[in-house]
């Protein structure tokens, strides 16, 4: 084989490899910027996920004042005594939220309390007119939920079951651990006389959306109005630290 054969092939040889290693590179760097470019449209998902419970969480503080405020301002002239005694209960409920807002959740047995010491203020109010019966499946309290979920179901359960009714009634809350999953059932007195309304109102909508927002297509809401009572049940998935 001549010298000039022999140059022509190690010129095609390294020809071949340089090719080889570019394409390498080029594939190499093509999965590298396909995984940056996925990697920033996961971030993007995560706050705008955030942006959204963050805005969802802030609708409950305003409206939940706004309605303690004006118990509070009826108590006084009627019984000054029950308006200090809310006024230091919802001082105390506040610093509570305000350990848990700005995380994403909390466990089961932390938003339990958390609806308990609502219902303390709330029976300062109401009195005996408002009893309260817990089932609860202890096994489930470690699951974790968003925090304050269930507190605009219960502020509903209260204003518009047993706040419309004379005698007042009985608020059931039945929380069900099952096949990796937790369902949490409110389930209150009404007005049989009184039409549901449309949507169920601006508590029961905001925990549909921090719902689908924190579970996409893992949960369900349902509410139904049955003759004098209506009943909230979340079904979603137990997620434990």
């Amino acid at each position: 084989m001549s010298t000039q054969m022999v140059l022509w092939i190690a010129a095609a040889v390294v020809g071949i490899l340089y090719l080889l290693v570019l394409s390498i590179h080029y594939v190499a760097f093509a999965y590298e910027a396909a995984r940056t470019a996925e990697h920033q449209q996961f971030e993007l998902r995560v706050l705008t996920r955030d942006a959204e419970l963050r805005a969802l969480r802030a609708q409950l503080n305003p409206h939940f004042l706004y309605n303690s405020l004006n118990s509070i301002s009826a108590l006084t002239t009627v019984d000054p005594e029950g308006a200090r005694r809310m006024c230091v209960l919802l001082g105390d409920f506040l610093r509570r939220t305000l350990r848990v807002t700005a995380l994403d959740s909390i466990p089961l047995a932390d938003e339990l309390a958390l609806v308990d010491a609502f219902i303390g203020i709330e029976q300062v109010r109401f009195g005996s007119r408002l009893k309260v019966e817990r089932q609860i499946d202890e096994s489930a309290l470690t699951c974790r939920v968003p925090p304050l979920l269930l507190q605009p179901l219960v502020e509903n359960a209260v204003a518009h079951g047993v706040g419309g009714l004379i005698d007042g009634g009985l608020i059931v809350f039945t929380v069900v651990k099952r096949d990796g999953r937790v369902m949490l059932r409110i389930d209150n007195p009404r007005d049989p006389d009184v039409p549901p309304r449309r949507h169920g109102g601006v508590g029961l909508e905001n925990v549909r959306r921090r719902v689908q927002t924190a579970f996409p297509d893992r949960a369900r809401v349902e509410a139904a109005a049955e003759a004098g009572r209506f009943r909230v049940e979340l079904n979603l998935p137990c997620i434990e630290e």
